[in-house]
């Protein structure tokens, strides 16, 4: 075989079975391959981006949702602290007048601690009114 018998059997070989056209078509095979990847990657980071977004709602409702709570915790306990000060203040007036009761004045402390709680729960009325 001499040197044009070969080259004429290569550009058959390669003409006549395609080869060109299978080599393009791969070529824009790839290259859809490559579209299509890129576009589920895309998608995919889109996904998780809205995931992350929802799961940031989810919290920052949960935190707002906390924090009233724990605002009506606080006022709560402002409140019962206030109601103990109170309680603390009338016993130790109650007290102070128990130990002056003997038995010529006892009907007298006896009104005088009624007289003290009566205060004590109007000046608290007042006092909350005012806040």
């Amino acid at each position: 075989m001499n040197v044009l018998e070969i080259v004429s059997l290569v550009l058959n070989l390669v003409f006549g079975t395609g080869f060109i056209v299978t080599l393009v078509t791969l070529k824009s095979a790839r290259s859809e391959a490559d579209a299509k990847a890129k576009l589920a990657v895309s998608e995919y980071k889109t996904n998780e981006i809205q995931n992350v977004e929802s799961a940031i709602k989810i919290w920052r409702q949960m935190a707002e949702q906390m924090s009233d709570k724990y605002d009506e915790v606080i006022h709560e306990l402002d409140k019962l602290r206030k109601e103990v000060n109170r309680l603390n203040r009338i016993n130790t007036r109650i007290m102070k007048l128990l130990d002056k009761i003997t038995p010529d004045n006892m009907e007298t402390i006896v009104e005088q601690i009624k007289e003290e709680i009566k205060n004590e729960s109007k000046d608290e009325l007042h006092i909350s009114h005012n806040n």
